[in-house]
């Protein structure tokens, strides 16, 4: 539905925000992309959208080129609806109105019918009628999201939504709320969604595709679950969850042994907290915090002078100070290009 290839963008010569950029986005897809503050995210967003020019490269939408502001009197693209973060809602009229506003050219009738399904599907029928600043910030988000894909049934051509870190001024119900919406508007209304990110939590639970970017690069794609497990670099590995990362020549202090060590002492390799486990027999270490999470709690565990591991446990006895055995499998250790 939507192809990007090679976009490269640059803001001076020594500012390049977005560098060969190229990814595919499918109808019925949701496509998640996870970086730290400042690595191009928004800029890439505004690109596929057809509101930035890119320097090189280019966009297709069903095959066809999406041309950027400079060749457009009226920038964006009428299949393609980005939803900043700050939701850029009319201030002055209602929820329902700020939805209806887009289907403005439609026959009355379909107008009202397709803003009470909006408003269902939502869950925004109990506010409608409230303006923006007497709503919260997950309904704001929902009626961003409504008021975008509005009139995509009408046109049969399917929207691609691109939404610029939706997740970032919500509570909890309300993050789940807007997950559970993206889930049913990518099944039901023949939409692609693209939606960037600096929290992984949010990709790895409902995306269908992850993509790692970094300084504009793009360094890792795939399924949440394979990026998740093998991670190609220590960065991608932080940015999906809690890792461990340390240097061959720990190995030893783990209990395992590796010929490698003594011709790379320094290759990164990565653990994760699920796969170190508190047992009877293992090497021991010292419990330095336990944060209760609720069904579980992370604890770090000093195992050495220079190494400390973070695993997952549902004990709830565990104290700082306590000694600890632990056990890692050596085929849980997954070795990074850097």
């Amino acid at each position: 539905m939507l192809t990007a290839t090679n976009l490269s963008k640059a803001f001076a010569s020594d500012v390049r925000a977005v560098r060969n950029v190229s990814l595919t986005l499918r109808a019925g897809q949701i496509m998640a992309l996870v970086g730290e503050s400042g690595s191009g995210k928004s800029t890439l967003l505004h690109i596929l959208a057809g509101l930035a020019d890119a320097d090189t490269g280019e966009v297709l939408l069903n095959e066809q080129r999406v041309p950027g502001p400079a060749e457009v009197l009226v920038p964006g693209h009428p299949q393609i609806r980005l939803v900043p973060q700050e939701y850029q809602l009319m201030p002055n009229v209602s929820v329902r109105e700020n939805i209806a506003f887009a289907l403005r050219y439609y026959d009355k009738a379909y107008r009202d019918f397709r803003v009470d399904e909006l408003l269902r599907l939502c869950r925004l029928t109990d506010v409608q009628h409230r303006l923006p600043r007497r709503v919260s910030g997950g309904e704001k988000q929902r009626t961003a999201i409504a008021r975008a894909v509005a009139d995509n049934p009408a046109n049969g051509l399917g929207t691609v939504l691109l939404l610029d870190e939706p997740f970032s001024h919500l509570d909890l119900p309300n993050r789940n709320i807007v997950r559970e919406l993206l889930f049913d508007l990518v099944r039901h209304d023949n939409t692609a969604c693209l939606f960037v990110t600096h929290d992984a939590t949010d990709a790895l639970s409902i995306a269908d595709t992850l993509s790692i970017l970094r300084d504009g690069r793009l360094i890792q794609t795939g399924t949440p679950q394979a990026v998740y497990r093998h991670p190609k670099t220590a960065y991608a590995a932080r940015m999906t969850g809690t890792a461990t990362i340390l240097k061959a020549k720990h190995l030893p202090t783990l209990g395992l042994s590796d010929e490698g060590i003594i011709r790379q002492p320094n290759a990164l390799f990565c653990l994760r907290p699920e796969q170190i486990v508190l047992a009877d027999e293992g090497i021991p270490g010292t419990v330095q915090a336990v944060f209760f999470r609720g069904s579980f709690s992370e604890t770090d565990v000093d195992v050495s002078r220079y190494v400390r591991l973070r695993l997952l446990t549902t004990r709830n006895d565990l104290r700082v100070g306590q000694t600890v055995r632990i056990r890692v499998a050596k085929e849980s250790v997954w070795w990074l290009a850097g």
